[in-house]
């Protein structure tokens, strides 16, 4: 964990064209450039990064970040792979309209990367607790030692991040009300710092972080009667593998050699397709699949809970395919301040073509968080659906300003511009959208139309 991020990492000098795209990336040391090509073979839609920090060890793969002006984590198209040795498009990005520089990383998201909400290596407070008096006065007794807390408190320590059910098509956790993204604490249950959700039709599935999630459904957890923990096979400092570890419950192996490579063997993750991770389902016989022939479709079926025991509203809420301000409303009797559900409560009142509602709860979530990009997109739009052109164009030029990598904010403030009839400044906004996203049709289509 102590390489989960790193600072300024080494790129070598490689171009890269990713063809669904259109898109060509070009690696330079501290750079990622990307650009596009017109019919005379000139640059067009040109966007330089500088790469702020690596996520990743390099194990397995090296996925770069962005750090904007603004403070602002944004996850880079472009990552390199152990098994490539080389570059190819980030888990998730392989896709013509893929969100090339506009993927911001969330709290929570880091949270699994990061000491802290500043990016930092994960160090030991992230297993041992708070380690100030252990500083202060090393010994016993003044640090947690999780070799003392149960088996099922021993592996919530690893499953605080090593235990996601879905990385594509539904929301697989959500916090606990009043519980920030870094306020976990190793010893307390995972079940009083997030619910977890999976799919009711789940199948046979393996992702590049289903460590946990495929453990819970081995038959040696389950024979073991919850015994079995993530350190029963593994060196919680080092990761690697015991020696011998599998013949502490099998004594007597029907064959000798590396145990793993035929129970668990490396199978490619079907949400990272050029990594090859370890399937911690341990089977006798085990099944395999090909990620890179599979048909992956975004999940639209029931949600249910998993591992931990969610409330009716929370379960609720993961489950909606449809605005429900109703379902908003009573979440946010629980924890009044979720500026996502704030926000969320607000975009689906616009969606029920009921602006005027959305605006009290947009304001409230832009007095906690005065730069959420959401929040000013949907509070400008909820101003210019009911006229109020000009209260709308100075809401979308917050957004902009503190967001200025935003194409959706660049977009609804052309939109401003042109309903006040300023057709140079609405052209510029257009410009600007398109150079950050090239395939917003809409934008080319009103640029177009633009006298």
């Amino acid at each position: 964990m102590g390489r989960s991020i790193q600072e300024r990492p080494s790129l070598s000098p490689s171009s890269f064209a990713h063809k669904l795209s259109q898109r060509t990336y070009q690696m330079e040391p501290g750079r990622i450039t990307r650009y596009q090509t017109d019919a005379n073979g000139e640059r067009i839609h040109v966007v330089e990064r500088e790469v702020a920090f690596g996520i990743g060890s390099g194990n397995h793969a090296v996925t770069y970040v962005h750090r904007t002006a603004q403070g602002r984590l944004m996850e880079m198209p472009v990552s390199w792979y152990a098994t490539l040795k080389g570059y190819a498009m980030s888990p998730g990005f392989d896709s013509p309209d893929h969100m090339d520089f506009r993927r911001e990383i969330s709290e929570s998201c880091l949270f699994c990367h990061s000491a802290t909400l500043a990016p930092a290596p994960i160090d030991c407070h992230r297993c041992h607790g708070n380690t100030a008096a252990h500083l202060a006065k090393p010994g016993k007794g003044t640090i947690l030692n999780p070799a003392r807390l149960t088996p099922q408190r021993q592996r919530e320590v690893c499953f605080q991040c090593h235990l996601e059910t879905d990385s594509r098509g539904i929301a697989d956790s959500l916090r606990k009300p009043g519980r920030a993204a870094f306020s976990f604490q190793p010893g307390e249950p995972l079940a009083d710092y997030k619910l977890l959700f999976d799919r009711a039709e789940k199948g046979e599935r393996f992702e590049i972080n289903h460590t946990g999630y495929r453990l819970l459904q081995s038959q040696c957890f389950l024979q073991s009667k919850g015994a079995m923990t993530c350190t029963t096979c593994h060196d919680p400092h080092s990761a690697e593998v015991r020696a011998n570890s599998c013949q502490q419950c099998h004594a007597k192996p029907h064959r000798p050699g590396d145990c793993a490579a035929c129970h668990m063997p490396k199978r490619v993750p079907s949400d990272a397709i050029h990594t090859l991770m370890s399937d911690h389902k341990i089977e006798r016989k085990p099944k395999f699949t090909n990620p890179k022939t599979e048909i992956h479709v975004p999940y639209r079926g029931a949600v249910i809970d998993y591992y931990t025991k969610a409330d009716p509203v929370s379960l609720e809420m993961v489950n909606l395919r449809e605005p429900r301000p109703d379902v908003y409303q009573r979440m946010l009797k629980q924890d009044p301040d979720n500026v996502p559900v704030l926000v969320a409560l607000g975009n689906s009142f616009l969606r029920t073509k009921l602006p005027q509602l959305a605006v009290p709860y947009l304001k409230k979530a832009l007095a906690i968080d005065p730069k959420n990009t959401d929040a000013l997109n949907y509070l400008g739009v909820a101003h210019a659906v009911q006229d109020h052109i000009e209260e709308a164009l100075a809401v979308l030029k917050q957004a902009v300003s503190g967001n200025p990598d935003h194409s959706l904010s660049w977009m609804n403030l052309g939109n401003a511009h042109e309903a006040l009839g300023d057709s140079a400044a609405a052209k510029a906004a257009y410009r600007a959208a398109l150079r950050l996203q090239p395939d917003l049709k809409e934008a080319q289509r009103r640029l177009s139309a633009l006298p």
